[in-house]
């Protein structure tokens, strides 16, 4: 039995049903056969090409139009389809991977100030607690988990922690503005988001010949993905031609050649 091919447009259906379809020229008054590319009209019905999934939708011509005529090319701003749009919803992804990172530094430093504030009574509490949970007989210090990370807060002075929450405030707004740039596609925020992973890579290296653990492993692997990613895919640094072969793939991809190649067609669609 022969296997079933899944649509080769998954990221553009999956973007037009979230976002809505990308037509063009519903309201105009008129359709001529230069329109035919992505619109059509037949038997009082008009045929509207989505620019981002090719699919043909059916609408009545209307009564009152609100446009003379069919934009041109030149006033048309075409969706991304293809792999472009496939590269939006990566650095969308890293993007959502860089705003956790936010939550969680925010949380740390945060808490940190929170220690650094009320060190002696948290201090106390956190011993009231421990000799409760240990029935007096084990120190804080043999403490593994969650709760001896938080004991060992407490071997730091209060300056020392609101130094350290400094820099993890500052360490999760630059994570945001990665995450920012990311997500409205931004060179500068690929060439950002390449140097800073870069820069962590060395240093969860050396984490990891200290001690290995699962977390440890995740975060280098993806980091190391991220950076790849990066420099190949995106071309940065001049990489595979740079910048301007980038635009060029872009173009060549998401531009009205792309949209000439694909001419699909559907039931009840009028021929060109």
């Amino acid at each position: 039995m022969a296997r079933r091919k899944g649509p080769t447009n998954r990221y553009e259906l999956f973007t037009c049903a979230w976002q809505g379809h990308a037509l063009v020229g519903v309201d105009a008054a008129l359709v001529t056969p230069d329109d035919a590319l992505i619109v059509r009209e037949a038997d009082g019905v008009r045929w509207c090409r989505c620019l981002r999934c090719d699919a043909w939708m059916p609408a009545p011509v209307p009564e009152v139009p609100a446009a003379e005529r069919v934009p041109d090319r030149g006033e048309i701003d075409l969706p991304l389809r293809g792999p472009a749009l496939r590269d939006r919803y990566v650095l969308r992804l890293i993007a959502c991977d860089r705003a956790i990172h936010v939550v969680l530094l925010t949380l740390l430093a945060i808490a940190f100030l929170t220690f650094a504030s009320r060190d002696k009574a948290l201090h106390d509490d956190y011993q009231n607690l421990m000799n409760a949970l240990n029935g007096g007989g084990a120190t804080a210090t043999r403490v593994r988990g969650l709760l001896g990370y938080l004991g060992k807060a407490f071997h730091y002075s209060p300056t020392h922690l609101v130094v350290l929450a400094v820099i993890f405030f500052a360490f999760a707004a630059l994570e945001a503005v990665e995450a920012v740039g990311l997500w409205w596609n931004r060179r500068w925020a690929e060439y950002l988001t390449f140097v800073v992973t870069s820069l962590l890579i060395p240093y969860e290296i050396y984490e990891l010949t200290l001690k290995v653990s699962v977390l440890k492993v995740v975060a280098f692997v993806l980091n190391v993905l991220v950076v790849a990613y990066l420099l190949y895919a995106k071309r940065l640094f001049g990489v595979r031609g740079g910048h301007a072969a980038e635009a060029e793939r872009k173009r060549e991809l998401s531009g009205w050649k792309a949209l000439e190649d694909a001419q699909p067609t559907g039931i009840g669609v009028p021929a060109p």
